[in-house]
């Protein structure tokens, strides 16, 4: 199933001329802190938007009634189901349409139901927009004849401090992996508790595949070494305990 959710992938992003973002580049690398500006028309800069929590960056231009719906869709299902939005991490639904007015970033909040607080939609100046997605390495097209743009679906997800901690891909990414990418950001400023950490140490990140795995060599690793202590903390207390009855 990974495999086809992959391919699938792939075949979109290549249908519409686009690679991959180079990863190898890219990751741990902060995007451009650019001014933008909100369905009020409040301008600001990209950061102030942080607040020391992930944040969840999903490019899309306003007018699309198509893919960027799919999006959209997506992942306000993925995040529903998290629950977590606001408290864990934020999420801004940024246009790269330098053409979008305050107005039509409104319209777009109404249409996906956005609480203009944890998720909001965003956009900025044309320089501005170019700028932030070549700091993420997002490739997109203007297609004059039909007026529209063609580009893949893709989040980016940024730490507390800016940078780029993960890629999702796809029009329906997975709740898990959005939870174990916010997991893993906010690890930068933040040590996870016993429970979340082990967790997010049992999930390991497939670059091939492109979504997040059960490691099994650690989790057998660790059992192994459990069921070791476990043993030898058996043979101590019976030792003890004969040893008790025996004096």
């Amino acid at each position: 199933m990974k495999k086809r959710n992959l391919y699938l992938i792939a075949i979109g992003i290549l249908l519409c001329g686009f690679n991959f973002p180079n990863e190898k580049d890219f990751l741990a690398q902060k995007v451009a802190n650019i001014e933008v500006f909100d369905a009020s028309g409040n301008h600001f800069k990209l950061y102030s938007l942080i607040n020391n929590k992930p944040l969840i960056i999903s490019p899309v231009y306003t007018k699309c009634y198509s893919l960027c719906g799919v999006i959209s869709g997506g992942l306000q299902s993925a995040i529903n189901g998290l629950g977590t939005l606001g408290k864990d991490f934020n999420m801004i639904s940024f246009s790269f349409d330098s053409t979008d007015t305050p107005k039509d970033l409104l319209d777009y909040e109404s249409r996906w139901r956005m609480d203009g607080k944890g998720w909001r939609t965003l956009s900025a100046s044309g320089t501005n927009i170019h700028a932030l997605m070549q700091s993420v390495d997002y490739q997109y097209d203007y297609i004059p004849s039909t007026k529209e743009f063609s580009h893949p679906s893709i989040l980016i997800i940024l730490s507390p401090s800016g940078k780029i901690s993960r890629y999702i891909y796809g029009v329906n990414p997975s709740k898990r992996d959005i939870e174990i990418a916010v997991l893993e950001a906010s690890a930068e400023k933040t040590r996870p508790g016993i429970l979340k950490g082990f967790y997010l140490r049992c999930l390991k990140y497939d670059p091939l595949l492109k979504t997040y795995k059960i490691d099994w060599r650690f989790i057998i690793s660790t059992s192994a070494g459990l069921l070791m202590i476990l043993t030898i903390s058996g043979i101590f207390i019976k030792s003890f305990i004969i040893t008790k009855h025996t004096s």
